[in-house]
């Protein structure tokens, strides 16, 4: 073979290998099932739905740019599931289309459009005779671009073979910057242009970022160049590039300061002034006004005779408060803020229980107050003290650690920037507010309701609490928002299912739908103690404390409020009774309006992953598309104020910049086409999938099968000498006297995607009968390690539980902000090593026979008769988790879950082996799966036993009375027996909450790691970027395999010569 024909073969084969990857992985991830293709960011829309905040188009520059502007076709499929990389944004396609393209858009003030009135443009600048010159000289050297280019606009597709080149010359034209003779010869870089052109529009030292990075991470958000652009690149579409720097350049400059829509978002062109300096802050120096309101609700919970006030903060960038525009809202209800007892009894705040009082008195709706006058927003926020939202809590405060609330006062400053309004309030009980916390109830939803239809201009808020003296909020569009992690994402649903004007999206984060299934699961508990109480987080959350005058108003009318709150949730034992029913969103689906994207953590064993399933539910049954984002995390908020993170490749606070410009802005960008599941996979953190619809009508069928009929497990680990920190590690592979192991071969990779019912029939055996809790683990075990995004979970000595899951920081000051905002570290998961992890469980009393998926089914309970047979359905939380081919599938069953609760009386429960099953959700083709019973080492007796013929699947009867001896019963029940490691009373629900000041107290003191590398423990409280790595290495090894087959013919060809 001639050397030049080898070279040909090699060089075309490098050519091609890439294009022959990308279509194999494709294939390999095409599913079964259509999913809506995301429709790519829209730029030529110059209307709005929303009229009272419509954009402001000049067409002229629109023109500059129409070329470049398309929206997809909406009917066309895709695959059911897309596997992405994490350079591409939750807006692009597979294809990895370009949506940044340069739209400007500012928005009308309220008050003109209502009175019919053209809106003021920003004031245009027409630049010099020079920069005229070179425009015209750039239009006409880029029609051969403009004429290429596709719809959809992929920039990166359209270049030419030759564009023209773009010297340092051709840009000072444009910016006036002084030239030299080399500029006219030196090609200009994308870094140097967006420098230039950036400073150029700016009007102040710092508006447009401080580094080369941030100023490359502006140019892609404006639209300016492409998202995989690089500051070495040359450029090459300097029309796109000036088009945008215009538009930025007379936002600067307009007279009315309004919000900057470009490429399909809100740009950061509003200046940031801290808050949390009290002693400098001020009114006339401060670009954000910052106040504080009380918002008169309905009802007297406190029984002071009056309506309860609640403390509102307001955070809004000065031009709405001037009254250039209407700013929208983003409110955050979290009981958190304020400040937090870090007690949860009676006894912890030095009260008793004890006390008549009557829950109805609660609903009592005393007469309104009387505004005595009116005054502005802008005289109120220059009497505000800063005191007012930054203060120490000495109650979380310690030795080496001070804690300040608002707590929140500088998480959502990306927004500020762009032109949002940012409120929060920590309701009933909080300080500074009346009345008292009522853990979720109606009451508290009430109570947050009442600050949105303030926003609206439908209620009162003062400007303090005794001066009757009204403030409106006149700044406000009166469209809102509401966002938060745990009880902050609760409160979100909870406001949403009233139904209250205005509310036009929601966005929980690790949000509960219904406290019944936070505290319990299908009558069984999943705490203990106090921690079982809907009171602890009331006492935990009653800030009034903080102000001892205040407290000692109402705290012996509180202390008997929450002594009748314990009575009446704990009267039915652990099943849902009308309590919980004042705390079940669900109930009202009907009523929900505003638009959905659910957040969670697949991880999270907080507030677990069924809740937002439940949320997903209601929604669809109010006829609402809701859109899910799951990640790896756990309990956490993808995005913090010490670190950022992204989906897909776009950073968080991008995308929901994006989704509250359509909601809120009526910014027509395509976001609510996203599909309706976006998730981060479980294998590659690197990777996300997209699915058109969560439910699937795929399933494996797995029945359990053992040469025994039945099977007996006790409760007993002392007892029986097992260990219960590592029962989950041990029954992966065999069975015990504590667990029952089934297990099943995996011939293909399979995706769970959803909840799993499984199906048994049991009978209490002996032992106590209060206490009859029985629960259930799925879980991929493998001989071999093999690498999974899963928390780790150790034990001390004591039985204490650390939760750790592994990251690194991958860029230092990735996750950028805009404005004069510092630019933060981007945070990223990793895997780690395993042989077995769990991926779902769930937990049951067998006293409820009858309990289903939903809350309300389990009100009832049997009284329990030893060796009486009743059918069950548990189900266990869904996931969304990938088990490779090779894999096994392991159902274990067990009595109580030692991670949540515990019980030294022991007890038996006996299952019968033919009514085990369990349907296991997929994506991939239905199936079935024999799991088999995996015998203990010690079990001898077990390889002796005949084979049994495999029973028909068949329901058994509801109640089955078992006449024969347990023979699974070697010894008799030690009462009161004590295991060596015993587990705490109680998990610790805030451990996330302590993570978040350990993290406040690293950033304060600038401790930064040198490794760029932390765990963190228990609940985390932010999720780290993602970055695809695999493919480029699989790149590589085809073509190592493709050059030695070169050389192996080669070879071949000298040996016959």
């Amino acid at each position: 073979m001639k050397k030049s024909t080898i070279v040909s073969i090699v060089v075309s084969s490098l050519l091609i290998s890439p294009l022959v990857l990308a279509r194999h992985v494709q294939a390999d991830e095409v599913g079964s099932n259509s999913v809506e293709p995301v429709l790519a960011t829209s730029t030529n829309q110059e209307s709005s739905p929303d009229k009272s905040v419509s954009e402001q188009v000049a067409s002229s520059e629109n023109a500059e740019v129409s070329k470049e502007s398309s929206t997809e076709n909406v009917g066309e499929k895709a695959v059911v599931e897309q596997a992405i990389d994490s350079n591409q944004s939750i807006g692009e396609k597979e294809s990895h289309l370009d949506k940044a393209v340069p739209e400007s858009s500012n928005v009308l003030d309220k008050a003109a459009s209502d009175k019919g009135t053209v809106p003021e443009k920003p004031v245009a600048d027409t630049g010099s005779d020079t920069e005229k010159n070179v425009d015209s000289r750039i239009e006409s050297n880029a029609t051969a671009v403009d004429s290429s280019r596709e719809s959809g606009n992929d920039r990166s597709a359209t270049r030419v073979s030759n564009p023209p080149k773009t010297t340092l010359a051709d840009l000072s034209e444009v910016t006036g910057q002084t030239r030299t003779e080399e500029d006219s010869k030196k090609e200009a870089t994308i870094s140097e242009a967006v420098n230039q052109l950036l400073k150029w529009a700016s009007t102040k030292e710092g508006q447009v970022g401080s580094t080369d990075q941030d100023r490359l991470a502006f140019a892609k958000s404006l639209g300016m160049i492409d998202q995989k652009a690089k500051g070495s690149d040359p450029v090459t579409d300097l029309v796109t590039m000036v088009a945008a720097a215009k538009k930025l350049h007379a936002a600067y400059r307009a007279e009315r300061k309004t919000p900057l829509f470009m490429n399909g978002r809100a740009q950061p062109i509003f200046p940031f002034t801290r808050g949390d300096n009290p002693e400098h802050y001020s009114y006339e120096n401060s670009d954000i006004v910052r106040y504080v309101v009380y918002v008169e609700t309905d009802y007297d919970t406190d029984g002071d005779g009056k309506p309860d006030l609640v403390k509102t903060f307001v955070q809004v960038p000065k031009a709405a408060v001037k009254g250039d525009y209407k700013a929208p809202t983003i409110f955050e209800a979290s009981p958190y803020v304020t400040g937090t007892t870090e007690e949860r009894t009676l006894e912890g705040l030095g009260l008793k229980e004890g006390g008549k009082f009557d829950m109805a008195k609660l609903y009592t709706k005393p007469d309104k107050r009387k505004a005595v006058k009116e005054v502005s927003t802008e005289e109120v926020a220059k009497t505000t003290n800063p005191k007012e939202w930054y203060y120490v809590n000495p109650r979380e405060s310690s030795a080496d650690y001070t804690h300040y609330d608002y707590e929140n006062l500088n998480w959502y400053n990306y927004y500020l920037v762009r032109g949002y309004a940012v409120v929060t309030s920590s309701g009933l009980g909080s300080k500074g507010s009346d009345g008292i916390n009522t853990t979720g109830s109606d009451l508290e939803v009430a109570a947050y309701k009442s600050i949105i239809e303030w926003l609206n201009g439908k209620r009162r808020a003062y400007a303090d609490k005794t001066s009757n003296r009204e403030v409106k909020a006149d700044w406000s569009s009166g469209n809102v928002a509401m966002t938060g992690l745990s009880w902050a994402g609760t409160t979100t649903f909870g406001v949403a299912s009233t139904g209250v004007e205005g509310l036009k999206t929601i966005v929980p984060a690790a949000g509960i739908a219904s406290w019944y299934d936070h505290f319990n699961s299908q009558g069984s508990p999943l705490d203990t103690g106090a921690s079982n109480d809907l009171s602890w987080l009331s006492v935990y959350t009653s800030g009034r404390i903080l102000d001892k005058d205040d407290w000692d108003k109402i705290k012996d009318y509180y202390a008997a409020y929450i002594t009748k709150l314990n009575e009446l949730q704990h009267k039915d034992g652990h099943n849902y009774n009308e309590e919980y029913a004042k705390r079940d969103y669900t109930l009202d689906a009907a009523n929900l309006k505003a638009a959905p994207l659910l957040i969670q953590g697949l991880n999270d064993d907080n507030v677990k992953p069924k809740h937002f399933e439940l949320m997903l539910e209601a929604y669809k049954k109010a006829g609402i598309d809701p859109k899910v984002l799951l990640h790896q995390g756990n309990h956490v908020y993808p995005s913090t104020r010490w670190a950022g993170t992204t989906v897909a490749g776009q950073a968080f606070n991008d995308l929901m910049n994006q989704w509250y410009s359509h909601y809120l802005f009526g910014l027509q960008n395509g976001i609510e086409h996203l599909p309706q599941v976006t998730a981060q996979d479980n294998l590659d953190p690197n990777k996300w999938r997209r699915f058109d619809k969560w439910e699937t009508e795929n399933k494996i069928t797995a029945r359990a099968y053992s040469k025994r009929e039945d099977v007996t497990v006790s409760s007993d680990f002392y007892g029986t000498g097992e260990n219960w920190t590592t029962r989950n590690q041990d029954a992966a592979f065999h069975s015990s006297a504590v667990s029952a192991s089934y297990a099943a071969p995996v011939d293909r990779d399979i995706t769970i995607k959803g909840h799993i019912p499984l199906h048994f029939s049991a009978a209490f055996l002996k032992g106590d009968k209060k206490h009859a809790h029985v629960s259930a683990t799925l879980m991929d075990v493998s001989d071999e390690e093999f690498d999974v995004v899963k928390e780790e979970i150790t034990y001390d000595k004591d039985g204490y539980s650390t939760r750790t899951l592994e990251k690194e920081t991958v860029d230092e000051k990735g996750d950028w902000h805009g404005s004069n905002l510092d630019s933060l570290p981007v945070k990223e998961y990793k895997t780690h090593k395993v042989k077995s992890v769990v991926i779902s469980r769930g937990w049951m009393n067998l006293a409820n026979p009858d309990s289903g998926f939903n809350s309300a089914t389990s009100r009832h309970s049997i009284d329990l008769k030893e060796n009486e047979y009743h059918n069950y359905t548990m189900y266990l939380q869904p996931n969304l988790y990938t088990v490779k081919k090779g894999h096994r599938l392991v159902l274990t069953l067990h009595a109580f879950d030692p991670d949540y609760i515990y019980y030294a009386d022991p007890y038996e429960v006996k299952f019968k082996t033919d009514s085990i099953s369990a349907t296991i959700p997929i994506v991939e083709e239905s199936q079935s799966l024999l799991l088999r019973y995996q015998p203990n080492e010690k079990d001898t007796e077990y390889a002796k036993l005949a084979d049994r013929i495999l029973a028909i699947a068949k329901k058994n009867p509801a109640v089955e009375k078992d006449n024969q001896q347990d023979k699974g019963s070697g010894s008799e029940l030690k009462p009161g027996g004590q295991m060596d490691q015993q587990p705490p009373v109680g998990r610790d629900s805030m451990e996330f909450r302590k993570e978040q000041k350990v993290e406040i107290a690293n950033l304060e003191h600038k401790e930064n790691d040198a490794s760029s590398k932390e765990v963190a423990l228990s609940r985390e409280v932010r999720l780290p970027e993602t970055g695809q790595k695999a493919n480029s290495w699989s790149i590589y090894g085809m073509l190592s395999l493709l050059l030695a087959g070169l050389w192996k013919v080669i070879g071949g060809r000298k040996e016959k010569k």
